[in-house]
């Protein structure tokens, strides 16, 4: 993520604030410890470095948690995955999404729905859900995370399928390394770029 907006988004200071246990939390199904923990990193960005803006890049954080956190902290909460989902459900009604983070797949299905929803639309979801990728990449194997994840994305590409939805920031890694397929792959770095600078007015 930090090379991304370094190369297409210079003119923002970017810092980053991580904590793996949050999704230990999600993992565990403590929810409620995951927005603590999550609001407590909001007021580090808040204060201590006088963020303007919060890009959350969990993708299972739902859009309520999200809302929550924004007004309980008084900063402005962008959901990485918000805009991805909304180009996503006005490309086709046939998504192949791909998950590595099993406790995603629910949020990141109803976040679909929802935005399809919104303009009048339902969609049919197709899931590939890859846990020993994300297990890999925990396990400072980042090639064999790329190589499960890419494997998987070829034989969902092949399904019935208009769009191929990248459900986590972490496997935009692996854009420059996929073959052509025969569906567009939609990642959330480059989509929430433009959700960013809306935002910030800028």
């Amino acid at each position: 993520m930090t090379d991304y907006f370094r190369d297409f988004a210079s003119d923002l200071e970017i810092t980053n604030l991580l904590d793996d246990g949050v999704l230990r939390f999600f993992a565990r199904q403590n929810d409620a410890a995951a927005e603590a923990r999550l609001a407590e990193m909001l007021c580090v960005a808040r204060d201590a470095y006088n963020s303007e803006l919060a890009v959350v890049t969990c993708s299972a954080v739902t859009r309520q948690v999200i809302q929550r956190l924004s007004e309980a902290v008084g900063l402005p909460v962008v959901k990485i995955d918000d805009e991805l989902a909304r180009q996503a459900v006005s490309v086709g009604t046939r998504l192949g999404v791909v998950v590595t983070f099993r406790p995603s797949q629910a949020v990141i299905g109803k976040l679909l729905r929802e935005m399809a929803e919104e303009i009048g639309r339902s969609v049919e979801l197709t899931f590939r859900v890859i846990p020993e990728a994300y297990e890999a990449l925990l396990n400072a194997m980042p090639e064999k995370h790329d190589a499960l994840l890419i494997a998987g994305i070829q034989e969902l590409a092949n399904e019935p399928i208009d769009a191929l939805v990248l459900s986590q920031v972490s496997m935009s890694r692996v854009l420059p390394r996929l073959p052509k397929l025969p569906v567009p792959v939609l990642s959330s770095l480059p989509a929430s770029l433009n959700t960013i600078r809306h935002r910030l007015s800028i």
